[in-house]
């Protein structure tokens, strides 16, 4: 063999050696890119948040459905696994809150910060003695399948009110002193 053989062996195992290299930092490369496509997509896309909370100043409970996202929820369908009766109603099937429009017929847009907010009920109907769960129930779930672009999303929601028991909204004093002075000015009017 002559140098000029080793020479070319050398430059071909070095060139195996690069092509190797460049081969890995453009796997590296795509994964880099892939991560970032993820992350703007996790950074706009809609977020349809499902949560109870008592409202202030009261002792009922209410559930806030809220697109929390940077983008509009596109062909948001919401779905029930139990029916509930708000403030216990069945006489009246509009009560029944599986059975409203927001969670029979798809919703075909909800912009960002957009709030549907449905009564539920008082603590003391919800968690009393005599409650009935098949009228209101501590536990259900809520489904919420939408768009954004072309993915599609499926989230379930396990909503528990158990942990409301005892607790209590919170109260504003200037609120509280306001209701001191209607009393007093009831009084003073009936007299």
């Amino acid at each position: 063999m002559t140098v000029t053989d080793y020479l070319t062996a050398i430059l071909v195992f070095i060139t195996a050696i690069y092509s190797y290299l460049t081969h890995k930092m453009a796997k590296a490369s795509e994964a880099s890119v892939q991560a970032m496509r993820e992350q703007s997509e996790a950074m706009f896309r809609p977020y349809v948040t499902i949560s109870p909370y008592v409202r202030p100043h009261t002792t009922v409970l209410y559930l806030r459905i809220e697109n929390t996202g940077r983008s509009a929820a596109e062909n948001l369908q919401l779905s029930m696994d139990r029916d509930f009766f708000q403030f216990g109603e069945v006489t009246r099937t509009d009560h029944n809150l599986r059975t409203k429009a927001a969670f029979v017929e798809p919703i075909q847009n909800l912009p960002p910060s957009e709030k549907l907010v449905f009564a539920l009920a008082q603590g003391f109907l919800i968690f009393g003695s005599g409650a009935d769960p098949n009228r209101l129930p501590q536990q259900f779930k809520i489904t919420a399948q939408y768009r954004f672009g072309e993915k599609e999303f499926t989230e379930v929601n396990c909503i528990d009110l158990r942990p409301y028991i005892g607790s209590e909204g919170e109260r504003d004093p200037v609120v509280e002193e306001l209701e001191r002075l209607r009393k007093v000015a009831e009084k003073w009017s009936n007299v």
